[in-house]
Order: C-alpha cells, then sequence, then structure tokens
C-alpha cells in the first residue's frame, strides 16, 4: 500500500510510535503518520526531559530529529537507555565520526542526515518491529522489551510535597525512594527544603556534600555525582543548610542550575526513578516543574483535608502550563491515621467539598492511609530504614509504591546494568549502572 493512501481504522497491529524533534518537524511527522493507519501515534515530545518523561508510554519505535539535544554526548546518553527501536535524523554537516557510534547502538536502527524519506522509513519500521515482535509471540501487538503491565516503563519523577506542616511528608518522601530502590529501580532522593534537617537525620547522612555543590557546578559529573551519599541501594542529595541559598533554587526552569535542569541531569546519570522532598514553601513549584507525578500528603484532619485540596488547586489552576504532571498522576496520601480522627471517606468529602467550592473538580481519591506508629519515628531517630518500623507502615507505602513504581524489575532492569562498566562509543565514554 502507497504512503498516505487512506486505510481501515482501528489496526490492532499497528506500530507505537513516539515522534521527538522541533514543533515545525513534528507537525509534518505527525500529519503524514496519521493517515497511515499501520503506525499509532502514542505521543509527541519536543525537548529532552520530555522526551525521556514519555519513554512511560513503551512506544515500539521512536522517530527523533536530534535538533533539540545540545549535542551528540546527551543523544547518546538517552539512546543507551532506549531499548525499543529508534530513528535519528542527525542536523545537516554532522561529520562521520560523530554519526558512527550513535549507528552502533542496539536500540539505534537507522541514522538520517538532514531529513528522510518518510515512505522508506515506514517500509523499514515496519520490518524491524516485525522481527522485535517475532522475538516474543506472547506479546505481540505489545513491545517484545515491554516489563509486565505492574513495572514503570520510563521516567518517573515524584514530588512529594503537602501544604501542611508535621504531615510527615518528609519520612515518606523518604519511606518511597527506599521503596523504589529495593524494586531495583536506579533512584535519587534529592532533600529541597532548606534547611535539610530531616533527610539527614532520618538516613544518617552527613550534612555535607550538598545540593549546594550542584548550584555552583550544574552538571551530572562535577555536581550531582561527587554530592551523592548512598543508603543501600538508594542515592541522596542532601538539601541545602544555607537558607540564604534557597534563592538559588526559584530560578526559572530554563536557568541553568534549576531544579528542572537537575532532574534532565540526573536522567543522563542513569536514574529511572527521582523523588523531590519539596518544601511546604519556597521552591516547590520548581520541584512540581520538574516532575511528572505527584504525591500529595496530608493528615486526617478538616485542616488537612483543606490544604490538600488547595494545594491541587494550586498546581492545576495557578502552575496550570507549567508543568508536566497530568490529574491521573496525582496520588493522596493520608498519613499518621489514627483513632479520633477523619475517617478516609469523611475526609475525602471535605476535601472534595473544598475542592469544588474554589471552583476544581475531579479531586482525585485518596491513594494511601498510613497509620500513626511510634516505631516510625524511633527508626528515624536512630537513622535507621523508616520501612523497618514495622509491617503498619511498611505495607501502606508498599503499596503506594505499586502504584508509583510497578513490582520492580530486579537485576533484569532496562534501567540497571553491570556495575562499574563503562561503554565506550568512539570518543565519548559513558559508566553504566
Amino acid at each position: 500500500m502507497m504512503w498516505g493512501s487512506p486505510q481501515p481504522q482501528g489496526n490492532q497491529d499497528a506500530v507505537t510510535l513516539l515522534l521527538a524533534g522541533p514543533p515545525a518537524r513534528l507537525t509534518a511527522w505527525s500529519q503524514a503518520f496519521q493517515m497511515d493507519s499501520r503506525f499509532r501515534v502514542v505521543t509527541l515530545a519536543t525537548d529532552p526531559q520530555d522526551l525521556q518523561a514519555k519513554l512511560s508510554y513503551n512506544p515500539e519505535a521512536i522517530l527523533l530529529d536530534a535538533a533539540i539535544f545540545s549535542g551528540p554526548e546527551p543523544l547518546v546518553q538517552f539512546l543507551t537507555r532506549v531499548q525499543g527501536a529508534a530513528y535519528i535524523v542527525l542536523p545537516p554537516g554532522v561529520p562521520d565520526e560523530v554519526a558512527r557510534p550513535i549507528r552502533e547502538l542496539t536500540s539505534v536502527k537507522g541514522v538520517y542526515i538532514g531529513d528522510v524519506n518518510l515512505p522508506d522509513l515506514t517500509a523499514r519500521m515496519l520490518g524491524d518491529i516485525q522481527a522485535l515482535r517475532l522475538q516474543a509471540p506472547a506479546a505481540v501487538g505489545r513491545p517484545a522489551w515491554a516489563q509486565s503491565q505492574t513495572a514503570i516503563g520510563g521516567l518517573r519523577v515524584v514530588a512529594v510535597w503537602s501544604r501542611q506542616g508535621g504531615s510527615g511528608k518528609s519520612t515518606l518522601a523518604a519511606a518511597l525512594a527506599l521503596d523504589a530502590a529495593q524494586r531495583g529501580y536506579k533512584t535519587l532522593l534529592v532533600g529541597l527544603s532548606t534547611p535539610d534537617i530531616s533527610l539527614p537525620t532520618f538516613l544518617n547522612l552527613k550534612t555535607t556534600p550538598n545540593l549546594s555543590l550542584w548550584l555552583s557546578r550544574p552538571t551530572f559529573a562535577d555536581g550531582i555525582q561527587p554530592a551523592v551519599q548512598s543508603v543501600g541501594n538508594l542515592d541522596v542529595l542532601v538539601g541545602l543548610q544555607d537558607s540564604l541559598r534557597e534563592k538559588d533554587l526559584l530560578l526559572r526552569p530554563e536557568e541553568q542550575a534549576s531544579v528542572n535542569n537537575l532532574a534532565i541531569a540526573a536522567t543522563y546519570g542513569g536514574y529511572a526513578v527521582i523523588v523531590f522532598d519539596a518544601p511546604v514553601s519556597g521552591c516547590y513549584p520548581a520541584a512540581i516543574s520538574a516532575s511528572n507525578t505527584l504525591v500529595l500528603v496530608a493528615t486526617p484532619t478538616v485542616d488537612g483535608a483543606v490544604l490538600t485540596a488547595e494545594a491541587y488547586r494550586v498546581v492545576f489552576q495557578k502552575l496550570a502550563g507549567q508543568h508536566r504532571v497530568g490529574a491521573s498522576n496525582v496520588f493522596i496520601a493520608l498519613n499518621r491515621s489514627r483513632s479520633g480522627l477523619l475517617g478516609m471517606n469523611e475526609w475525602h468529602e471535605a476535601a472534595r467539598t473544598f475542592a469544588q467550592s474554589v471552583g476544581v473538580q475531579g479531586f482525585p481519591p485518596v491513594a494511601a492511609v498510613i497509620p500513626e506508629v511510634p516505631e516510625v519515628a524511633l527508626a528515624a531517630n536512630a537513622g535507621r530504614s523508616v520501612l523497618t518500623a514495622g509491617e503498619a507502615f511498611a505495607r501502606p507505602v508498599h503499596k503506594l509504591g505499586d502504584m508509583l513504581f510497578g513490582q520492580g524489575v530486579g537485576s533484569a532492569d532496562g534501567f540497571k546494568s553491570a556495575e562499574g562498566s563503562v561503554l565506550k562509543l568512539g570518543p565519548i565514554r559513558i559508566r553504566k549502572g
């Protein structure tokens, strides 16, 4: 069948496709692929961070105009984490010594300079994807490399936030990050409160090095990697200790040392899960802007319900257009529940009613109810993992982790690789794991 000719709609075997590039390029590509029912465009991306986040769609193929990347190194770093079929359009005039290592990547099935002939490309894509599907016949219609439906398929950047002091937000942020690391995902926990006292205390870490190194040297190699402290499999970037430096975290998202670019740099460093312990006030908008998932923490009280509904309104009214968190990626955690306080249904009704009174519809349900467990404070004060505080606390945290991260990937995780191995791509060396 010729390119662009009308075809029946609803083809269940259509190749799922992610298109990435400058807006003008995406307009032309998307219009063309929409006319060919052998393909189904599942999402579009116009910048590297958005592209990384949208790998969660598990596309079978990616068509990427590399002009959205700042150079060959970040492009290669991204492609080493793509496990499907990638087709890359490089800018005109790119020399062969730059294009060659890109062609040699496992995920890359085609490299084109300047432009691509779409009819030729579609024929090549269909052949490549059919070959991938034959490698896993039981999963026809799904990417052959896809994890189980309960595992995340791309980058998960989680902002844990509350408008209510004393809600246990930092405790839950640490617990979720520990949970993700236990599932086999390479995980980074970042403290954004200033001064960050909670995370060093909870996790028995030093207060330095910390986030100030990133502000001074905003790259992964110079600013994140040397500042990270480890708790088992979890990496932690402790927050600032000097309150006067908090203004540096309030920079616009496009600034070099912004929270947004910290998330981008961390993904280039191979992290599959990034958890921001966002402050009650201050730079929380920057954390939300950098994230694709939001956990709102509240206590089971009337003021907790009102403050959480107000937080939801802030995200989807005041910050509308400034983040990529969808309503389905907002999770409510009712923390420190105990007898005498509001039950889950009563709390949700109070929050929903207030949200509606200020013009907000569709307030999300409660995803987890976490009881007040005295042993949590004892574990945190002793610098032990709060997940060891008892089953009553750990069970709902793990349940919330199932919603956020899936069942885990163990040693077969596509985001993890042999520890200490180095991938050589011409002059570029990328440490894996």
